[in-house]
């Protein structure tokens, strides 16, 4: 169900502009020939995260670069299935409540501290602790998790209160990366600067605005079985710096300044196709595609008929065309077409349909007009708030322009959309307040399609941290969710989520626009094996070395 797609690269393209902001070339030329060890690698990406502890809050930028220092219990490869990584073993007793791990001997963290079951019982208090200010791996535990015990040095027992069927696939994620609980222990601001694990890199520098400093874990002995290779990373350093500008970005990777780019550009796709040392790699996240979640608290959107209207005026195959030009695919689905179980039935229930959307809208009560020709009832106006971060690398352009163009197609059935630029403090506050919004831009990648239950259940609803962004719920959703949670029958897992998924699209909370994708642009003639995990197109550079002398 997985895409990975490795696109040729062919002819040259010119220099750009934005590369002063980059910084001196790596030093891979002045490395000996023959070997692969040694050598800084630039790696330039468009989002700085908040914090470089994933266990707080949960965004994306988090678990890409927390993949670097810290390591998971267990890995997952691309058909679902998992290996050991800090865990060599487990059993899962046969009710599916109680996980055993069996941790691996003589791990270290970096700062010398041994891993141990007590500290896997320490990360996971981390995680469920409010203090921690968790918005995803929470989510994932918490309408499951029951306790963690040490049961000896080396084995660590997870209990749920239900079954949960995709919980070693969740813990696979970089937001359930294992830290040293004294580092854990300097508290939440100090360890959001430098955490500590047992990875193949070590954080020693966080310059706020232009880039991380990683150095090598000279011991490093704990790399997940899928790896490419064991031991310590090849690379010596990495800096992971920050350009969320589209052109300095590519810049910087044309000019040989940056070794890999996260994020290429849609406008610049043609010119890394016409440059032989390019070679791009994208991989379509499963889970939640990115998606205008309506906020049912609004009168206006608790009528199912205008939600519906609001989604056959959008045209959102065609925007999504437009924004990314032909990058991005459509995606109308409530999970995305990389998710297990997906189920191309949904693919886009609500086609582009001006003339419906304006019937559901008249059998709403919304037939009058103001001075602008927007549709009125009862003295009010239909006109819906969207708030979008102001600044350009949580919002690309692209995003930026279907916000415009989605807009506009609502304007030609008389629905007011009002886009609001914020800044980031004002979103953070806005995420937990529905009376602040109506629209919202939002996704989730997950490596299960149970991430339906985070995203749209009266529990996540309940917790109130602004998840369940369309503010509602429903209860034969929820039941066939924990259903498929509670079963490892494959087929019965399949039918529970395919009928989540019609659920969805009657409940139309949302309008599906585009799936997440991992979207890296590497330097082939400076750069090798740099590869994307499945789990949440985290990219791994502990197998990544440098070319020279013609290797």
């Amino acid at each position: 169900m997985r895409r990975r797609h490795l696109l040729a690269a062919i002819g040259v393209a010119g220099a750009s502009t934005g590369l002063a902001a980059c910084g001196p070339p790596a030093p891979s030329a002045t490395l000996p020939t023959g070997t692969r060890s040694g050598g800084e690698l630039v790696y330039a990406t468009d989002r700085e995260p908040t914090c470089l502890d994933p266990h707080n809050s949960g965004d994306m930028p988090q678990t890409y670069i927390a993949r670097q220092y810290l390591d998971s219990l267990v890995s997952m490869q691309e058909d679902g299935t998992v290996v050991p990584w800090l865990a060599e073993s487990w059993e899962i007793s046969s009710d599916g409540l109680i996980y055993d791990f069996t941790l691996k001997e003589g791990v270290e963290f970096t700062d010398g501290e041994s891993l141990d079951a007590q500290a896997v019982v320490a990360n996971v208090e981390q995680i469920m602790d409010p203090a921690t200010q968790s918005s995803t791996a929470l989510l994932y535990l918490s309408p499951y998790f029951e306790s963690a015990e040490a049961i000896s040095e080396h084995i660590v027992r997870l209990t749920l209160k239900r079954p949960y069927s995709p919980l070693l696939t969740v813990l696979s994620q970089a937001f359930f990366g294992i830290e040293s609980p004294a580092a854990m222990a300097r508290g939440l601001e100090e360890n959001c600067l430098a955490p500590v694990g047992t990875g193949p890199f070590i954080v020693t520098e966080w310059k706020r605005n232009r880039e991380v400093v990683m150095i090598r874990n000279e011991n490093y002995t704990s790399a997940p079985a899928d790896a490419k290779h064991q031991g310590p990373a090849y690379l010596e350093k990495v800096t992971w710096r920050f350009l969320p500008d589209n052109t300095a970005r590519f810049g910087a990777l044309q000019s040989g300044r940056a070794h890999a780019i996260f994020n290429l550009p849609p406008e610049s796709v043609p010119a890394a196709r016409a440059d032989d040392t390019i070679d791009t790699e994208d991989f379509i996240h499963s889970g939640v595609p990115f998606a205008l979640d309506l906020n049912t608290t609004d009168p206006a959107l608790d009528d199912l008929r205008v939600r519906r209207a609001i989604v056959h005026a959008s045209d959102a195959r065609g925007i999504v065309a437009s924004a990314y030009a032909g990058v991005f695919p459509y995606e109308g689905n409530a999970v995305s077409s990389g998710t297990p179980a997906y189920d191309e039935r949904f693919h886009e229930p609500f086609p582009y349909d001006p003339g419906r959307a304006n019937d559901l809208l008249d059998e709403a009560g919304w037939t009058g007009r103001d001075a602008e020709g927007y549709r009125m009832k009862e003295g009010r106006t239909l006109a819906l708030r969207l708030p979008y971060a102001s600044d350009p690398g949580e919002t690309p352009p692209a995003d930026l322009t279907i916000y415009q163009n989605f807009q506009a197609m609502e304007k030609r059935v008389g629905v007011k959309i009002e886009l609001l630029p914020s800044d980031a403090a004002t979103m953070t506050a806005m995420k937990s307040d529905p009376t602040r919004y109506d629209i919202q831009g939002r996704y989730w990648n997950s490596p299960t399609p149970n991430v339906m239950y985070i995203k749209f259940s009266q529990e996540t609803l309940e917790l109130g941290n602004g998840q369940n962004v369309s503010q509602d719920y429903d209860e034969e959703l929820d039941e066939t969710l924990l259903a498929a949670a509670a079963t490892t029958d494959a087929e019965e897992q399949v039918a529970l989520y395919s009928r989540a998924q019609e659920l969805l699209v009657a409940r139309t909370w949302h309008v599906p626009l585009y799936p997440i994708q991992t979207r890296l642009a590497v330097r082939s003639d400076l750069v090798r094996d740099i590869w994307i995990e499945p789990s949440e197109g985290e990219p791994v550079l502990h197998d990544a070395y440098l070319v020279r002398g013609g290797r």
